[in-house]
């Protein structure tokens, strides 16, 4: 069986043609799309971590699509066989999102090495389960685009590329669009709700699934919006205060009126020494470098 399969695919890449590569091309994008759903969560699973144990998870995910993906192809008419894998990935999915929208407790990943550890060791676990159940759904997409393993297989690696760096993008968005976080687990809940019906054979329709998708997508691009606006204004009313403190514009006891004093505010006073209060700004700072 293993000499079969070494035969194919060396015959497959002696024959290798200019028709062929577009078709590369093609899986590659196909793929790029497929992967968006896997990058979404690698970048939900991750984003707790540490920067550095972040970037390690990230590279176990990449790994972990790549060896999956392989298994998967080489596997490709025994897929109906491996739904436990969907069923199990789906299943987490669905905990995940639930875990966040009502159960919500944020843990501390920089407290303790010993549970930093067992966080990192967690995500790992929940990444490659993860991409055990993305591999079946996008490999059994890319096989029916071509018979030809050898071009199926190098379309997935481009597209495993793809989803490194989307998932790049995810984290970054997630950073800087706090409540970006809940639109996405909106959406991991909805993934885990797909691959769970599929393990049943309940096939949801691709019009109806991106249908929900974009419906989702407007109604938390609309709340992630609002929360950006309201961030901005508070951000320019910071910036303000600031000035006006630095030429001598305005008095403490003009800041004391205020009904809320904004934290950039308490954090120059820390920095110019006129607030005896322990502030993490050196502690800041020292993250920052350790993730630069």
């Amino acid at each position: 069986m293993e000499t079969g399969l070494f035969a194919r695919v060396a015959a497959e890449l002696a024959s290798i043609n200019g028709m062929d590569f577009l078709t590369i091309g093609t899986l590659a994008m196909v793929e790029g799309i497929l992967s968006v759903d896997n990058a979404l969560v690698l970048a939900i699973l991750v984003r707790e971590l540490p920067p550095a144990q972040r970037r390690k998870a990230l590279m176990y995910g990449i790994v972990g699509a790549f060896v999956f993906r392989a298994i998967a192809l080489i596997f490709a008419s025994h897929l109906m066989e491996m739904a436990v894998f969907k069923l199990l990935g789906g299943g987490y999915l669905l905990y995940l999102s639930m875990k966040h929208m009502f159960f919500f407790s944020r843990e501390d990943a920089y407290s303790g090495s010993a549970k930093a550890n067992a966080g990192f060791w967690r995500t790992v676990i929940a990444v490659e389960l993860t991409d055990i159940a993305f591999s079946i759904d996008s490999i059994t997409a890319a096989v029916g685009m071509s018979d030809k393993l050898v071009i199926v297989w190098l379309g997935g690696v481009l597209g495993i590329f793809f989803l490194r760096y989307a998932a790049n993008l995810f984290i970054a968005l997630l950073e800087k669009l706090p409540k970006m976080e809940d639109l996405a687990y909106q959406i991991v809940f909805f993934v885990g709700i797909k691959l769970t019906l599929e393990t049943f054979h309940i096939e949801i329709a691709k019009g109806t699934f991106w249908m929900v998708m974009g419906i989702i997508a407007i109604l938390g691009a609309s709340l992630v919006y609002r929360d950006w606006h309201e961030r901005k204004i508070h951000t320019d009313l910071e910036s303000r205060l600031i000035e006006k403190l630095e030429d001598g514009s305005v008095a403490v006891d003009d800041l004391l009126e205020q009904r809320a004093i904004p934290t950039g505010v308490v954090r120059w006073f820390c920095e110019k020494g006129l607030l005896n209060l322990p502030c993490g700004c050196a502690k800041d700072e020292g993250e920052k470098k350790e993730g630069g």
